[in-house]
């Protein structure tokens, strides 16, 4: 006879391999929908990162926990995020999902969502609630982490739900010094076109343009001295 313990592992197995049959066969028998893997995996979670919807709706008409968290504070709004399913982020967020939750990290959906560029994702987190300007352990916040990854659509996204532009992490960085830094021209268009300050220095004094320049970026310095950048 099979304990709770191995019901438990079969159930995060099977939302893993996205058997639905499997799965529904665990619960009748009692499987515990909150079971968990060596590092706090739940089977929702499971589930949201292989983006197994179906599974998703059996194991929350059984109660999973939609808020629950790994070791490190992860939620399943966070997986599902990260991977760009925006039907199972609606999911959670229509079955009590904190759309402002934060990892051990200060990492919250949305910053999930914007540092993969899943544009969709971002729309829907921003219309149900996200903090836009919520920030990391870092000072990072997730238009910095768009900006910094060349996500032109989310930044274009995040700017127009009022995204602090010139927000500045534990360095003094903003997205405009991150995209320039990093040769995303059109992350700095946009910055600009919302009013990203051009002048503004990180903590060691060196603007945007200075890095542009030390990187050789030619289009990207003229752009900012076109916008008023000096030095």
């Amino acid at each position: 006879m099979k304990s709770l313990i191995d019901e438990g592992r079969e159930l995060i197995d099977a939302a893993e391999k996205g058997d639905v049959a499997g799965a529904s066969v665990l619960i009748a028998a009692g499987a515990d929908v909150e079971a968990t893997d060596t590092g706090g995996w739940t089977p929702l979670m499971v589930a949201a990162q292989a983006g197994h919807t179906e599974v998703i709706r059996l194991l929350l008409a059984a109660g999973a926990d939609v808020n629950a968290r790994d070791d490190f504070e992860v939620t399943p709004l966070m997986v599902a995020s990260s991977g760009g399913f925006n039907d199972i982020v609606e999911m959670f967020l229509e079955a009590g999902a904190g759309v402002n939750d934060s990892d051990e990290n200060g990492t919250t959906p949305l910053m999930w969502a914007s540092t993969e560029g899943h544009v969709e994702a971002v729309r829907v987190l921003i219309e149900r609630g996200a903090e836009v300007n919520a920030r990391g352990a870092s000072g990072y916040t997730a238009l910095m982490d768009a900006s910094g990854k060349g996500h032109a659509e989310v930044a274009g996204l995040l700017t127009a739900a009022k995204a602090d532009v010139n927000a500045k992490d534990k360095n003094g960085l903003t997205a405009l010094m991150l995209a320039a830094m990093m040769g995303h021209e059109e992350v700095v268009r946009i910055l600009i076109a919302a009013g990203a300050d051009v002048n503004a220095r990180a903590d060691g004094g060196y603007t945007a343009l200075m890095d542009a320049s030390g990187k050789g970026r030619e289009d990207i310095a003229r752009l900012l001295r076109e916008a008023g950048a000096i030095g």
